[in-house]
């Protein structure tokens, strides 16, 4: 991936780490720039390794310079859960609009191709949910509100770029299990064989192995290991 230029969003949390330990990991690995708010929650090496960008993710001229000769963005940004969004059922979407500069600013650097995780609360068509995902997904709903409608929003948001080549991966329960463990990626229906459990590391591996085979080109996979 030596000729890959990776934008990551997410970088400091569980699932950027691991991603970035992979992507440095490959014998030829992508040029990796890190944009984040915290460079202190990164490994005490990395700026040897990736480039660092300092700023707020909705700061578009900071972005538009961390864009710089970067032909993919991934992101791994995830909504947190609260007990005041819980009591208050509040689902306000802010870093979905944050999100929605990103994309602005990929599309005015010419920039196509972005990779953006959310839930499998979002609806791929064609899909067939069998009745327990249909539970699984509501429960998120009822005690995670505002997680809820942030992921979905980031899914909309993304999908409605039709001039960008985007691929939202929908992720069940994240583990710290190997990088080795086999990842299904499709939609849900009798074929479906994902498990409703995926591994961080073989996640990652899985979002490098797409950005090189593209085949979820405007698609919302479900992953899951098997």
């Amino acid at each position: 991936m030596s000729g890959q230029s990776i934008l990551l969003l997410g970088a400091t949390g569980v699932s950027g780490l691991a991603f970035i330990k992979e992507a440095l990991a490959l014998p030829s690995p992508p040029k990796l720039t890190l944009y984040v708010r915290s460079p202190s929650k990164l490994p005490p090496d990395i700026e040897t390794r990736a480039r660092v960008v300092t700023g707020a993710l909705g700061d578009e001229e900071t972005l538009t310079t961390a864009m710089d000769g970067v032909d993919t963005v991934v992101s791994v940004l995830g909504a947190y859960p609260s007990l005041s969004a819980f009591i208050w059922r509040t689902t306000k979407t802010p870093l979905t609009e944050d999100l929605k500069i990103v994309l602005k600013v990929m599309k005015s650097k010419g920039i196509r191709r972005i990779l953006a995780l959310s839930t499998p609360a979002y609806y791929a068509h064609p899909e067939t949910r069998p009745l327990f995902m249909h539970a699984w997904v509501l429960l998120p709903r009822f005690f995670l509100p505002q997680a809820y409608a942030e992921m979905v929003a980031i899914a909309k948001a993304v999908a409605a770029e039709d001039e960008l080549d985007w691929t939202i991966f929908r992720v069940p329960h994240l583990n710290e299990g190997s990088a080795d463990l086999p990842v299904w990626a499709g939609l849900l229906g009798p074929d479906y064989k994902g498990s409703l459990e995926l591994s961080r590391a073989s996640q990652a591996r899985w979002l490098l192995q797409e950005i090189e085979q593209r085949a979820w080109i405007k698609g919302a996979p479900l992953l899951g290991n098997y």
